[in-house]
């Protein structure tokens, strides 16, 4: 029983570790699009200064 019950609690883990990589992701990547944009805005006005 003790052998059975190993591989299904890391099958949870993988899983429950994925969705959160899942998660954060897609929390990370408007972020990551507000940052470029920002970016190149403050090049813009570096420039103009």
């Amino acid at each position: 029983m003790l052998v059975r019950k190993k591989p299904v609690n890391s099958d949870i883990a993988v899983s429950f570790i994925m969705t959160n990589l899942l998660l954060y992701t897609q929390k990370i990547e408007p972020l990551g699009k507000m940052l470029k944009q920002l970016l190149i805005l403050f090049k813009k006005w570096m420039l103009r200064m």
